[in-house]
């Protein structure tokens, strides 16, 4: 189960010197090791292995190229798997640059006969032949992008073929944010009141996180690692006099940055602005202490080698020949005469209009999910946002209303520079990186509120946990739907079950009970994390399971008690 990590009182006051590092010693590395920091991997662990379980599912229900833009990075990898990382003159000749791939991945666009086509189901998609591996020419309009993703994921193209090297080259792309998200769910479970941030970073897990996380595309990892390197600066700072605490944070803070660097140019914005509202919630004190660390200096300056060679690749990039990296037709839409400023207000006048976006917009946002699983996220998003005007003293709130107030200006500014050169371009899943850190930031506004365990509190957080549980399964199918039957003006579902135009690996029925098994279990234990000891499941149930555990070792009550001994103290 995942139960909150050792508490960072208990390893202060429980760890004696000899398990911790000592200067000049020669020690085993499991002696090196202190057991917060064991805890800490253990949680991590487990995390990923459940975001890795729910993101593969929502990989296989995806039809391959329903993801915006996927056509080009999947080529993209293709190509840097095959050490193409460079455009050459010679090699562009508009929309793109000229590569050399497998006729497969060069006419993966062909599959996409679907796209902006609501009632189309992904059935008229042709079949991708596992023999047509010959080398030809592929385009690809993401030719001035970085290759570090690139090169990871096209591995499998190296060795397999046809639809099945493709899922694998979206599962390695799903399995690397996964990575970073459990990173930064671990690097809260550090903090000294982790519930309430806890909460926030569920919340911000919306439906389109995981549709994100299921394309060949480095928005998803962008998104994950900046909510990593922020989480993980938060548990930095909240840790700054006893960072032997917060190891797993300044390693995420580290990998986080360098990645960040190197997935697209505008992602070290999302640092910068990660780096102002953490600090914002700490002292000044706290920021200048972490930097008397050897360990963090250390990670800081290999980070900083990252960094700077993604900054090199963006100036070299400037060089690059034309048309490398410009938009497919109908992707720009550049407006004449239109000015920056206006640009900037237009965004602004939009703001809102992006909040479904954040929460549940999939394929070429021609899938969006149904309006009752928006209205819960919205609901869930407002209840956030009323608790932080109830959190005393003010200066609580402050790092939050900044971070709100960077998710409306910043996409801002970002459109204003691009509009004369491709006019309005912007989708709320570019604004996602700001989104995660806003909502978390509610979560760390709140978490010296009190997180009651009375029997009121654990019946709401069951109600709240189920009904989450719900709205994901109901969206999951929902855009099943759109590519199975495709989704016109009347009600199709029994046509669904009945006579299905289009069926993803192991069918849509079976990925839906997986996601929904997978989805209960996740529920289960962020209730054990919130409510140490008390059973998630209804009593029966539990003594059902009981009895099936029993024959195997300890009932399920008997290792909830003993695992709440054992979990982290909080508030």
């Amino acid at each position: 189960m995942i139960h909150q990590p050792a508490s960072q009182s208990r390893t202060r006051l429980g760890t004696s010197r000899q398990e911790l590092p000592t200067a000049g010693g020669l020690r085993s590395r499991a002696r090196n090791v202190s057991p917060a920091t064991k805890a800490g991997f253990g949680f991590f662990i487990r995390v990923f292995a459940l975001l890795a379980a729910l993101i593969t599912l929502w990989i296989l229900a995806t039809p391959l190229m329903a993801y915006p833009d996927e056509p080009a990075h999947t080529i993209k990898a293709a190509a840097v798997a095959r050490g193409q990382f460079f455009p050459v003159p010679g090699e562009s000749y508009g929309n793109g640059i000229h590569v050399q791939v497998p006729s497969y991945i060069a006419n993966v666009d062909s599959q996409r006969c679907f796209a902006f086509l609501k009632e189309q189901p992904a059935g008229c998609a042709p079949d991708i032949p596992l023999g047509d591996t010959y080398t030809t020419i592929g385009v690809t309009s993401a030719g001035l992008y970085n290759p570090f993703y690139y090169w990871f994921v096209g591995l499998p193209s190296l060795f397999m073929s046809g639809a099945p090297a493709i899922f694998a080259m979206r599962i390695v792309s799903g399995l690397m944010s996964a990575a970073f998200y459990a990173a930064g769910f671990t690097a809260l479970s550090r903090l000294r009141h982790p519930k309430w941030p806890m909460v926030a970073a569920a919340v911000a897990t919306t439906p389109m996180v995981f549709f994100l996380a299921t394309g060949v595309n480095p928005n998803s990892l962008e998104v994950a690692a900046s909510m990593a390197a922020f989480c993980g600066l938060v548990s930095v700072l909240e840790n700054s006099r006893q960072l032997h605490l917060a190891r797993p944070g300044i390693l995420a803070v580290g990998i986080s940055a360098a990645t960040l660097a190197n997935t697209r140019n505008v992602s070290l914005l999302w640092l910068l602005c990660g780096a102002i509202v953490a600090c914002l919630f700490f002292r000044g004190a706290d920021i200048v202490a972490i930097f008397r660390n050897r360990l963090l200096l250390i990670v800081a300056g290999l980070s900083a080698i990252g960094v700077a060679l993604g900054v090199i690749w963006n100036f070299v990039m400037l060089a690059a020949p034309p048309s490398a990296g410009e938009a497919p037709a109908g992707i720009s839409n550049a407006v004449e005469g239109l000015r920056p400023s206006n640009a900037f207000v237009t965004m602004l006048d939009r703001s809102f209009d992006f909040v479904n976006q954040y929460i549940g917009v999939a394929g070429w946002l021609d899938a969006p999910v149904p309006q009752a699983v928006l209205m819960f996220w919205n609901m869930l998003l407002l209840a956030l946002l009323l608790m932080v005007f109830l959190m005393r003293p003010a200066r609580l709130q402050l790092g939050f209303w900044v971070a709100i107030g960077m998710l409306a200006v910043v996409p801002a500014l970002v459109q204003a520079a691009l509009v004369t050169s491709s006019g309005f371009i912007w989708q709320g899943r570019y604004s996602l990186p700001l989104f995660a850190i806003a909502v978390i930031s509610a979560g760390l506004a709140l978490r010296f509120r009190k997180f009651q365990t009375n029997l009121t509190s654990r019946t709401l957080t069951k109600i709240l946990l189920w009904a989450t549980c719900a709205a994901h399964v109901y969206g999951f199918v929902y855009i099943l739907r759109r590519y199975v039957v495709g989704i016109p003006d009347f009600a199709n579902w029994l046509v669904m079950l009945s006579k299905p135009d289009w069926q993803p690996p192991l069918s849509w029925e079976v990925l839906t009970l997986l996601l929904a098994a997978t989805l209960i279990f996740a529920a289960s234990q962020l209730f054990g994390f919130l409510h140490p000891g008390v059973p998630f499941f209804p009593a029966r149930l539990t003594h059902a399971l009981n009895r099936v555990r029993s024959r195997n070792g300890r009932p399920l009550e008997q290792a909830a008690r003993d695992s709440s001994v054992l979990s982290q103290h909080v508030e």
